[in-house]
């Protein structure tokens, strides 16, 4: 049933034109924050509420969005550039609208490739057949300087927090270094397995007060997910928890995000996917040059 209604919507949001398209960078400032899981299930409430979404997951060792939702990748880009299948053998069908595309650690070298392979690639992409609304780039890496074109290529960049001085620590340097060096001046928060929306809203603010005070940059809170042992079951299962625990207070939860993820503002240029991964090209095309 929860399909039919998303793809309902789907179809009667395209035919009223109402095709806005955005590209959201998931980071993280340390590893274990939950990037991944915050993901995974974001993308399937988005998929509920009618939007077809593609996650783009980086991960080299098994353990990214292809993993949390349960599936396993055939090949990778280095397949791809090796002409051994097409950009679309890629792409894997998750649950609802989400498909996600695996793109292996070669990804990370694509500003040493020819000139001619990157073409080729870019081309690729341009003819990439999935229609898609809305692109969640799980990053492997978030401090990681060759995965920044995927990020730099972004309209959006959220940052998924745990609670812990610590983790506040690293999610505060991971927007420094990306607002100081890489001139990003606007961030959406996420915080994970907070204890209440007392304790998040808190943390939220500190955080984005301390950025505007000293980086000069924004953090918008977009919202918090809970401590909720049925996620963890969730992951433990390999599947939302949005499909697991559809009354879990997760689930509730990344409903509310998916819905407050909607009314951002579209930004203009990207286009499509292709268009998103023709800057990511640009994006290591310079950066390459730039080590040399």
């Amino acid at each position: 049933m929860d399909k039919f209604v998303s793809d309902q919507a789907a179809g009667l949001r395209r035919l009223l034109g109402q095709t806005g398209f955005q590209v959201i960078t998931v980071m993280s400032g340390q590893k274990g924050a939950g990037k991944t899981a915050a993901t995974a299930n974001l993308a399937v409430a988005l998929a509920r509420s009618g939007r077809d979404v593609l996650i783009v997951d980086q991960d080299r060792h098994g353990r990214g969005a292809c993993a949390a939702l349960g599936l396993t990748p055939r090949f990778d880009v280095s397949d791809v550039l090796e002409r051994r299948c097409t950009l679309d053998a890629l792409i894997l069908d998750g649950p609802d609208n989400v498909q996600v595309l695996p793109i292996g650690g070669c990804f990370n070298r694509l500003g040493q490739l020819s000139e001619r392979d990157q073409e080729w690639l870019a081309q690729s992409f341009n003819r990439l057949q999935c229609g898609v609304d809305v692109v969640l780039v799980d990053m492997e890496e978030a401090t990681d300087p060759d995965a920044l074109p995927l990020g730099l290529a972004a309209s959006e960049i959220m940052v998924v927090l745990p609670p812990g001085n610590t983790a506040i620590t690293q999610g505060y340097t991971l927007v420094k270094r990306l607002a100081h060096n890489f001139g990003k001046r606007q961030f959406r928060l996420l915080l994970n397995r907070m204890e209440s929306p007392e304790q998040a809203q808190a943390v939220a603010r500190n955080f984005a007060q301390t950025a505007e005070r000293y980086l000069g940059v924004s953090v918008d809170y977009l919202g918090y997910i809970p401590l909720d042992e049925r996620l963890s079951r969730a992951g433990h299962l390999r599947t939302s928890v949005v499909d697991a625990f559809p009354v879990a207070q997760s689930t509730s939860q990344f409903r509310k995000l998916a819905d407050g993820l909607l009314r951002w503002p579209q930004q203009a240029g990207l286009g499509n996917v292709g268009g998103f991964m023709q800057r990511v090209i640009q994006g290591s095309r310079m950066m390459e040059a730039c080590r040399r």
